[in-house]
This record gives structure tokens, C-alpha cells and sequence, in this order.
């Protein structure tokens, strides 16, 4: 019965599909040809001593489960060149976590560079496990194609449980389970807050024993020189001297310079003995110094200028006037004290009481 039905089946599927015909096979040579893509000729292979150098270190060789293995892969290729490990390469039971490529220092001729390929590996079953040799592609300027291939490598993957395929468990041999434990922790607490106690105390006691030993401080120094004291006394010490009488008059007016100089950076608070002529002054105009004080200062610096470097030599009568010039301009610049009398002016003077009366 199951024989005749699966009959009648066969006989309605070829009644609703029809004949099949079969494609015809073209015997004609010169069709076949004119319908197929000729077959792409194969890229040159790259010469042998143009191929890259590899040099393969994988580490550590025994690891426990889950532990990291790093596989290095030195690279020395011609810097025109290009060299691809494919995204799909296997390393066998070890399961890839990072891939990173750093660029080495070109070789001492300059045409061939260094790469470095480090590939991290993980391993969760314990064996001893080979690490397949790896295909890298090399690809030339020219389009030509190559391949090497690495080295294996054996690597020992430890298991974290025992050194046992199947360890059983031991018979316990202890002394059984303690109920009660000692707790020192009060103890350590009381024995913290005693040592900073001490600690303390002997922070206090040295910082007494040093503010003992340290020394009172003497009596405040002085007050600074005025200005023109320093001065006019600099002027008549280059008045006794002998410079002018013995033909020294660069060195004399260089002093004298160096005298009024010094006067007026002290007098208006600012350095002028490194400063050049026009530099100092510009910092004389900043201080508010007056005009014709100005002018007679401009016109000082001008003269000495002519005789330290324009060699001018004057005589001993302009010598001798320009230091004096020089007095008088010091003592006419020098602030002068104020009396007790100017003092009591300037202090405000009582007013009188609102709503007095006044004498008719």
C-alpha cells in the first residue's frame, strides 16, 4: 500500500512540472573561448633577499589559567614594503586579547626598519599547548607578493586547582572548629591612642627645648643713609683727591658719574647704575622729578658721556665746575625736613559747635 501511494505521488509531481530538458553543451571550441574571462596572470613573487626577517620570543613559557602570554614578532622589512598577518590567524587554544604593531629604529643603512608585532594571548584549559607557526604577506612597491612564515611555539598552561588531573580531598587533621577567638582590637585601639599621646608629648617638649635655644633678636638695624649724604660725601672725597693733578680726568669724571648716578636712583627709588643714559632718563620722567632739574640732569649726563667714551678731555676749570654743579644740584634736590611749625599747620583745626551764640 505505502509502495503504491509513494507511486501515485511521482506521477503527479512529473504530470504538474513537465519534462525537463537539459542545458545544451556548446561544442564548439571558439564559442567556449569567447564566453569565459581569460584566467588573470599571478602577481611576481619578491625576491628572497628582499624578504623580511623574522624573529619570534613568546613569554612566559608556563602559565597558570587565565594568565597573559605575550608573542612578539620581530619584523625587519624593507621600509617600502608592507607586511600584513591576517585578522584570522589562529593561535590555537589560546584566545587573542590585544594586537598592537611599534615602529623600531630604521638599520644602520637606512633601507630596512624594524617592527615589532605583540599579540596578548589567554588560556582557560590546562595543557601543553603549541602555538601554530603564522603566514605573513609581504607586499612590495613594485606589486609583487610574498610570504614567511613564523616559528612555533610551546607554551605550558598550569591549572589553578592542583597539580592533579583529578586531586581528591584530604582527610582534616586540624584540632577542630573554634568557637571563641581572641580580639585584640581594644587593645590595639588603647595602645594607638597611647602612642600618639607620647608622640605628642615629645613634639611639645623639643619645640620648648628649641624656642629655649633660639636666639633673641638683637636691636633693628639702622635706618638707611639719605641719598645726599652718601652723595655729598662721595663729591668731597673726589674733590680732595689728587685725580685732576695727576692728568687721571676720565677716571675723575667716571666717579663723578658714578656719584650722581647713584644719588638720584636712591633719592627716586629706582636702579640706575646698570641703566644707560637715555634709560635713566626715562625713569627720571616716570618719578615726577621737575623740569629744569631735568634738563640740568640731562645735560650732566651728556658731558661725562663725552669724556668716558667720546675721549674728550676737558680742563681742569670745566673739571672743576661740573663737580661743583654737581654739589649744588644734589643740595638743591634734597628734600627738606618739615618743622614742627609746618607740622602743626597741616593738622585740621577744631571746628566751633553748631548753634553757638555770637556777640552783637
Amino acid at each position: 500500500m505505502a509502495r503504491w501511494a509513494m507511486g501515485v505521488c511521482v506521477w503527479i509531481l512529473l504530470v504538474i512540472v513537465g519534462p525537463v530538458q537539459a542545458a545544451p553543451v556548446s561544442t564548439d571550441p571558439e564559442a567556449d573561448a569567447g564566453t569565459t574571462d581569460p584566467p588573470e596572470p599571478s602577481a611576481p613573487a619578491i625576491p628572497a633577499d628582499r624578504l623580511p626577517t623574522l624573529a619570534l620570543s613568546v613569554s612566559p613559557k608556563e602559565v597558570s589559567v587565565g594568565e597573559v602570554v605575550h608573542w612578539r614578532l620581530a619584523v625587519t622589512r624593507h621600509k617600502e614594503d608592507r607586511v600584513h598577518l591576517s585578522s584570522g590567524a589562529s593561535f590555537g587554544a589560546f584566545e587573542v586579547l590585544s594586537k598592537d604593531v611599534t615602529q623600531g629604529d630604521a638599520k644602520s643603512d637606512g633601507d630596512w626598519i624594524e617592527e615589532v608585532l605583540h599579540v596578548q594571548l589567554i588560556g582557560f584549559d590546562p595543557a601543553d599547548i603549541t602555538i601554530p607557526a603564522q603566514k605573513l604577506t609581504v607586499v612590495d612597491a613594485q606589486g609583487r607578493i610574498g610570504e614567511v612564515e613564523t616559528e612555533t611555539a610551546d607554551v605550558t598552561i598550569n591549572s589553578l586547582i592542583a597539580n592533579e588531573p583529578e586531586p581528591e580531598l584530604k582527610q582534616d587533621q586540624g584540632p577542630g572548629e573554634q568557637v571563641f577567638e581572641k580580639d585584640y582590637t581594644l587593645l590595639w585601639i588603647l595602645g594607638i591612642i597611647a602612642g600618639a599621646g607620647i608622640v605628642a608629648l615629645i613634639t611639645l617638649l623639643i619645640r620648648r627645648l628649641w624656642a629655649m635655644r633660639r636666639p633673641r633678636p638683637g636691636p633693628p638695624p639702622p635706618p638707611p643713609r639719605p641719598a645726599h649724604e652718601i652723595a655729598l660725601e662721595k663729591l668731597e672725597a673726589l674733590a680732595r683727591s689728587t685725580l685732576l693733578a695727576n692728568g687721571e680726568v676720565k677716571e675723575f669724571h667716571v666717579r663723578l658719574s658714578e656719584a650722581i648716578r647713584e644719588y638720584l636712583g636712591n633719592r627716586y627709588g629706582f636702579e640706575s647704575l646698570e641703566r644707560s643714559t637715555e634709560e635713566l632718563v626715562h625713569a627720571l620722567k616716570r618719578t615726577g622729578i621737575g623740569r629744569e632739574d631735568l634738563e640740568r640732569t640731562v645735560a650732566f649726563l651728556e658731558e661725562t658721556d663725552l669724556v668716558k667714551f667720546a675721549k674728550m678731555i676737558p680742563t681742569l676749570e670745566e673739571s672743576n665746575t661740573l663737580l661743583d654743579k654737581s654739589i649744588e644740584f644734589v643740595n638743591s634736590t634734597t628734600p627738606t625736613p618739615m618743622t614742627s611749625s609746618e607740622k602743626a599747620g597741616t593738622e585740621p583745626q577744631p571746628t566751633a559747635p553748631a548753634g553757638g551764640s555770637s556777640d552783637a
